[in-house]
């Protein structure tokens, strides 16, 4: 935190933009947790690594249809680009995370401590 109260955003470096591909979720481990990446027409997208109806985590896989992200577990569906919710069981959308690219590498804002 800093001196005036206001908590300063921490970015950490992912990949390098030329490793994503377009036609996949990619799974990463950052800061202690699983995270998600997906590359569309939309841009870069992060989201916590974990499925938000079982608390199961994801793998890296080829999207669903062009644009869907699939739970292993149960078969959810989420939109790569946003998140929400396709189909069920989920009823939540996936936690989003602040992305940047910078120098053609993706950084994803943590908010959490290393464990």
């Amino acid at each position: 935190m800093s001196e005036c109260g206001v908590t300063e955003r921490r970015f950490v470096d992912v990949t390098r933009l030329d490793h994503l591909d377009e036609a996949f979720v990619t799974r990463f481990e950052v800061a202690g947790r699983p995270i998600i990446l997906t590359r569309t027409a939309a841009g870069v997208r992060a989201f916590d690594g974990t499925c938000s109806h079982a608390d199961f985590q994801f793998d890296t896989s080829r999207l669903v249809r062009g644009g869907e992200i699939e739970c292993p577990m149960h078969g959810a569906r989420f939109d790569a680009a946003t998140g929400a919710v396709t189909k069920g069981p989920a009823t939540r959308p996936l936690d989003g995370l602040a992305v940047q690219v910078q120098d053609g590498m993706v950084r994803v804002e943590v908010d959490w401590d290393d464990e």
